[in-house]
């Protein structure tokens, strides 16, 4: 699985060659084909609008002399409409692909060929207008058809030359005019460049990611697949845990010493299992790896803190530690998607409570965790999900959880969003406490941070 990286990629990271913008590796062939399937609508469009505004042009030709005007329309409609109507057509064939920026290349040095003809033709001094539609097919080059970067920077370059040439040798233009001009149009050209340098780079930067993404999430469902098996089987082991459990305790008055060594063994094995559980979470939600440590880090600090008793410990170190076992219910789509989650999605995130409950109510633990990871992202006020408690109605332990939940995420980065920071954590829990957060909770978290300098290791 190819690591996600906190920036964005680089020309090092997916192999571009800075001058040419290819790949170097097996990508070079892949990208082409995605690429023209994805441009070759707008393409099209966009070539048919060149096509119909080098005709609608003409119209620019009705106050010269006839003799002039019907070589102009000679050119216009006899040679290069017809030329490039033929290329759109042929842009509907499987060969075209191959051939695209060659032909795109060509068309559009005919087509500026085409103008500079006309240039020679019409009467002098010459209206400004067909050098103003030269720099439009400058501006068409770079941009909306669709040719990348190298070929479209070497065909413009061969329209400038080709209208030094024109003007130096047929239109006799005076050298500072020609200068004037050609300061236009090689400014045109070299803004034309960087956008397409610019368009093509993102294109192949953001190809490259899907690739990596398309990869990370097969998988990721090849390990979803074996998670799955693996934590049916950890269950069905707790469950047998859990009978085990209670011949142990029903024995305990009888054989006090073997009771002490098998509870010792129990706990670990309990301990072990509970890892075991976290392990398998996070490795199907790779995005929030080591969120549920962290959250019991902090939430055992201020139950700590809160001088609670230590069963009370006990049950908010194990709570965390699970505290969104029920995520592996939710597709792995969901969980690692980056951006927006909608409506749909966000329901679905918010079983995972209640399915945490589901997985652990059978389970007799010496503590309440199911119910205490069924009321972790309960709310004072009744907001919270699923069952919308208020007040008393919530466990004190659900409440610390939280609390050290809320600050957690508000200060790690998620798939949709980068991290907000210790300090908006800490300012979004002062804002609500008492409305949406326990008050003392609240302030047991507060002066871990300012006062005791706690860190999330």
């Amino acid at each position: 699985m190819v690591p996600i990286k906190d920036r964005l990629p680089k020309f090092k990271d997916m192999g571009l060659s800075y001058f040419t913008l290819r790949f170097r590796n097996e990508l070079e062939a892949e990208f082409l084909d995605d690429h023209f399937k994805k441009s070759i609508y707008q393409v099209r469009v966009s070539f048919f609008l060149v096509i119909f505004m080098y005709g609608f042009f003409g119209l620019l030709d009705l106050n010269l002399a006839s003799e002039v005007r019907n070589l102009m329309w000679l050119i216009r409609f006899s040679v290069i409409v017809p030329i490039g109507l033929l290329v759109l057509i042929t842009s509907f064939s499987t060969e075209f692909k191959k051939y695209h920026d060659y032909t795109m290349s060509l068309t559009l040095i005919l087509f500026s060929i085409g103008i500079l003809l006309m240039m020679i033709i019409a009467p002098k001094p010459l209206d400004f207008t067909y050098y103003a539609i030269l720099m439009v097919t400058f501006i068409f080059v770079y941009t909306f058809i669709g040719i990348r970067f190298l070929a479209a920077s070497i065909t413009g370059l061969i329209i400038l030359l080709a209208y030094c040439l024109t003007s130096h040798f047929f239109l006799e233009t005076p050298a500072a005019d020609i200068a004037k001009n050609n300061f236009i149009f090689f400014s045109t050209n070299i803004i034309g460049m960087f956008a397409s340098y610019s368009m093509e780079f993102y294109s192949r930067r953001d190809f490259y990611i899907a690739k990596i993404l398309e990869s990370n999430q097969h998988e990721m469902l090849k390990l979803n697949e074996e998670l799955e098996d693996r934590i049916k089987q950890q269950t069905a082991e707790l469950v047998e845990i859990n009978k085990g459990l209670i011949k142990e305790i029903a024995f305990r008055e009888k054989v006090e010493k073997e009771l002490l060594s098998s509870n010792t063994k129990l706990n670990k094995l309990l301990n072990d299992t509970v890892s075991g559980l976290v392990s398998a979470i996070e490795y199907r939600d790779p995005y929030t790896a080591g969120h549920q440590r962290r959250v019991t880090q902090l939430a055992v600090a201020i139950a700590e803190e809160l001088h609670l008793t230590e069963d009370q410990r006990d049950c908010i170190r194990i709570a965390a530690m699970i505290h969104d076992i029920g995520k592996i219910n939710i597709p792995v789509e969901i969980l690692s998607k980056p951006g927006y989650i909608n409506k749909y999605e966000l329901e679905l995130m918010q079983i995972h409570p209640q399915a945490g409950y589901d997985i652990l109510k059978d389970i007799d633990f010496p503590w309440p965790i199911a119910e205490t990871v069924l009321q972790h992202h309960e709310r004072l006020d009744g907001s919270g999900y699923p069952n919308g408690l208020k007040g008393d109605e919530i466990l004190e332990e659900a409440a610390v959880i939280l609390v050290a939940d809320v600050v957690e995420a508000m200060s790690s980065h998620r798939p949709y969003r980068p991290s907000m920071g210790i300090q908006k954590a800490i300012e979004e829990l002062q804002k609500n406490q008492g409305i949406l957060y326990n008050k003392e909770i609240v302030q047991a978290c507060l002066k871990l941070f300012k006062e005791d300098n706690f860190k999330f290791n």
